[in-house]
């Protein structure tokens, strides 16, 4: 029995030993490709105008930063921004130009080029609009990667101001 206890203080300090080891390092490639894979999903998802779809892929704590807009810090305000380009008629899509995750495999961003065309409310030509893209994601606790702050604006230059009235 003395033997018996002697083991005690042993196997309580290896567990609390196992309890203090660091824990095991993400595999970033494994993380950037389900990242990447996800972006795409998204972009194609949003290309067949499916609006509950596109906005599945922000966290619950998200923002969307459009330009032109206020910040849209809650998903019916997300939602209400992609209704507003998810129109019948329009197209949008886009692409990574750069993918990189922090060390600790639990946040990382992309940024690239995106391509929208919307038809014109008023039936004249139709809008074609190309740009850039920020988008921050991060791995949420259940392990699933979700955006958190998504932001784009336009290549094209502003219009001229109107010339002032005489």
């Amino acid at each position: 029995m003395l033997r018996e206890l002697s083991l005690v203080p042993v196997l309580a300090c290896a567990v609390w030993l196992s309890a203090c080891a660091p824990a095991a390092a993400p595999n970033l490639q494994t993380e950037e490709a389900a990242v990447r894979a996800l972006d795409e999903q998204w972009s194609a998802t949003a290309g067949k105008n499916d609006l509950d779809g596109t906005v599945a892929f922000y966290a619950d704590d998200a923002v969307l930063l459009a330009p032109n807009a206020p910040i849209a810090k809650d998903k019916k305000s997300i939602r209400e921004a992609w209704a507003a380009m998810l129109v019948p008629g329009s197209s949008v899509s886009w692409k990574i130009s750069r993918l990189e995750l922090a060390k600790s495999g639990e946040l990382g961003y992309v940024y690239g080029t995106y391509e929208l065309t919307m038809k014109d409310s008023k039936g004249g030509a139709d809008i074609h609009d190309t740009g850039k893209n920020v988008e921050i994601w991060k791995k949420q606790p259940d392990g699933k990667w979700k955006c958190i702050v998504d932001t784009f604006n336009s290549d094209l230059p502003l219009p001229a101001a109107p010339e002032p009235k005489k």
